[in-house]
């Protein structure tokens, strides 16, 4: 299991920093939680559709990670992004 979730994060890496530069771009339109997150969840969603086709997944260095389904990379990712987009928020609203 520690293996896996070691492999999620290693994947995770290169997202990090378009999603807190998205996450950036929400807060300075509007920082609401519950709007970051429905962004979030919609390009989770669109990655997701995104890496379904083959010739675009090979282009993107999308690799199977053993023992582990789309479902839970994706919501594992989602969760990981939502902890650190929430916290950011909290701690903008906290300054503002």
């Amino acid at each position: 299991m520690l293996k896996q979730i070691t492999s999620i994060l290693n994947y995770y890496k290169p997202l990090a920093l378009w999603s807190f530069l998205i996450t950036i771009v929400i807060t300075i339109i509007n920082p609401m939680v519950i709007l970051a997150l429905c962004t979030k969840l919609f390009l989770t969603l669109l990655l997701w559709i995104m890496l379904s086709d083959r010739n675009l997944r090979k282009r993107l260095n999308f690799y199977k990670i053993s023992g582990i389904s789309n479902f839970k990379f994706f919501s594992f990712i989602f969760l990981i992004d939502s902890f650190i987009t929430c916290a950011f928020i909290a701690l903008i609203k906290g300054f503002i």
